[in-house]
């Protein structure tokens, strides 16, 4: 595999967001004080000093009456002189960075930043993806061959329609929820949501369901570093119990290998996420670093701006966290589907995470 920059493939295997300009990544918090407005601009500068792949300063900061109606307003060109822009109404502040050099992880650490600066140097920031060691490979690639060879795939799609249509829709689930829950079937809050979807799915996908999930990428290593490290994780999915989709996440999660490595390496993959290809449900769980102290601000519904990169052919389902640590489930998905189809998935959705509570307080 050659040094092309991770985004470049990311944006290549989705066939491109529709404007590339609109292709960012969010990060809000309502701060706990009336900022000054001069140190505010320090600490956003700040930022590219530690972080250069967002470009060259000063950031673009703007005082406007409501963040998210300035941010949907903007343009973000992607070869901008800087990557990072800035929006402050009264204690809310909104960074918006390029997703080709951000992600959600990387959008928390810059808040947490601005909020309580740090000190000393960044981590060297990885540009681009490198193939993993020889010995991984050969570990890794028979079982996405193997894996990957008869991928079951969602109800057809209507056809018709194009482009895309989005719903968000507070779910009444709180991360301390998730914690609790896992804790009880000694799984992980990830495992536990995702067995939810599994279940909600059946109705599109009966039986076996091949689900693209999002990793945020990193290694201790880089977890304070700043960029587009998220990594696409194909997860093949039978019975949807807490402890088959442990297992299946486990196993995929063991043999994980960049995701543009894996397109290279394994034609199946890269027929399965061409244009054309049969459609999938992605599912993610927007992971952030811990960011005690900060109170993020919920994203709000029809901005369109944010959220993940959509599979060209199917739909993605994610969670975003919020004030409280509570979860908004947003569905993007292809207009040829019907919006009450996609509607009855979120309450379904919402519906299995009680089966699943209910499951674990009986257990």
């Amino acid at each position: 595999m050659d040094d092309q920059p991770y985004a470049q493939h990311i944006l290549s295997w989705a066939g491109g967001p529709a404007d590339t300009d609109r292709f960012v990544a969010l990060g809000g918090a309502r701060l706990p004080a009336e900022p000054d407005p001069a140190a505010l601009r320090r600490a956003l500068d700040a930022l590219l000093a530690r972080h250069p792949v967002l470009g060259k300063g000063p950031v673009p900061l703007r005082t406007v009456d409501d963040v998210w109606a300035a941010a949907a307003a903007g343009r973000y060109p992607p070869d901008a002189r800087c990557l990072l822009w800035a929006y402050l109404a009264g204690r809310e502040l909104l960074l918006v960075a390029h997703h080709t050099v951000s992600d959600p992880w990387s959008m928390r650490l810059l808040l947490r930043e601005v909020m309580k600066p740090g000190t000393g140097p960044a981590p060297a920031y990885r540009a681009s993806v490198s193939s993993p060691a020889p010995r991984r490979m050969n570990r890794s690639l028979p079982f996405w061959r193997r894996m990957l060879a008869d991928v079951p795939t969602l109800a057809p799609d209507p056809g018709g329609d194009t482009g895309t249509a989005e719903i968000r829709t507070p779910s009444g689930i709180t991360q301390q929820q998730a914690a609790a829950v896992a804790r009880t079937v000694r799984s992980t809050p990830f495992v536990v949501l995702l067995t939810a979807f599994a279940r909600a799915l059946g109705p599109l996908c009966p039986g076996e369901a091949v689900v693209p999930v999002l990793t945020h990428g990193r290694q201790r290593s880089d977890w304070d570093t700043v960029g587009l490290y998220m990594n696409v994780l194909p997860v093949r999915l039978g019975t949807p119990t807490v402890g088959a989709v442990h297992r299946a996440f486990a196993e995929a999660y063991a043999h994980e290998i960049p995701f543009p490595v894996l397109l290279d390496a394994v034609p199946q993959a890269d027929a399965l996420f061409a244009d054309g290809g049969p459609a999938l449900a992605q599912f993610e769980v927007i992971q952030v670093p811990d960011g005690a102290g900060i109170e993020p601000l919920t994203i709000p519904a029809g901005l369109g701006l944010g959220g993940p990169v959509l599979p060209v052919n199917g739909l993605a389902f994610w969670l975003e966290p919020g004030a409280g640590g509570g979860y908004t489930a947003c569905l993007r998905y292809r207009r040829s589907y019907r919006e009450a189809e996609m509607q009855a998935l979120t309450r379904r959705f919402i519906d299995s995470w009680e089966d699943v509570r209910a499951d674990a307080e009986r257990a």
